[in-house]
């Protein structure tokens, strides 16, 4: 997948919205609007749930799509940064063309996603914890043991 579900916290509770990503050096990046209400949330509140999750459409069960539940906390990523500029070209490879017209707009924002935890659901009884330094090991939940 290209986008990513992002659940942050507004002035008012949770609220949820999307944005595309990409992944570098065990962290995700999002590349984000000013007029977009999670920019603020984030802002203002760096824990962020994400949820990358299988296509409806390829899906053989609705109740048991795969998907990837990461929680983390978010950090803007100061545009003068060696990083910040290979992320965007990163950005660039990822989705071309678009990325002519938005890395100009200065309401647009980098923030890192440092992984804090992370769930896998591949399917019915098939539930994994992300495990060990950067979140890179499967561990069955065996609802037997908690």
């Amino acid at each position: 997948v290209k986008t990513t579900q992002i659940a942050s916290l507004g002035e008012q509770g949770p609220q949820v919205s999307y944005a595309p990503f990409v992944w570098h050096d065990h962290h995700l990046y999002l590349y984000l609007s000013d007029l977009a209400r999670h920019t603020a949330n984030l802002r203002r509140n760096p824990g962020v749930g994400l949820m990358l999750i299988e296509d409806e459409a390829c899906a053989q069960n609705p109740f048991a799509r795969r998907r990837l539940s990461l929680q983390g906390q978010a950090e803007l990523i100061s545009k003068d940064t060696p990083l910040y500029g290979q992320i965007l070209a990163e950005f660039d490879t990822r989705f071309g063309s678009i990325m002519d017209v938005i890395a100009p707009l200065p309401d647009f924002h980098l923030f890192q996603i440092k992984l804090l935890s992370g769930q896998y659901i591949q399917g019915f009884g098939q539930a994994y914890r992300l495990v060990g330094e950067h979140l890179e090991t499967l561990e069955h939940i065996d609802p037997r043991r908690g």
